[in-house]
């Protein structure tokens, strides 16, 4: 059986992306907090919610980064 590796740019690559998208969702609810003029204790209180969506946009963002890394490679002159 062969090993994986998995190297120290990719990670940090990942993990970017990952906290791409927990700001990209906690600027949503702070943009829906002022656009219904909510209290801003909701910052906190949602929070779990928050972080549930972050993951669901990394993950969003890894299925279509899949997909437009297979269509290349399937057009991809040899």
């Amino acid at each position: 059986m062969n090993d994986i590796l998995i190297t120290v740019n990719r990670q940090k690559r990942e993990i970017r992306w990952l906290c791409g998208a927990l700001v990209a969702a906690l600027l949503m609810n702070v943009f829906a907090i002022a656009a219904y003029h909510t209290s801003w204790k909701e910052l906190w209180t949602q929070l779990p919610w928050v972080v549930c969506i972050g993951i669901g946009l990394y993950i969003l963002s890894v299925i279509l980064r899949g997909l437009v890394r297979g269509v290349r490679q399937l057009f991809r002159k040899k």
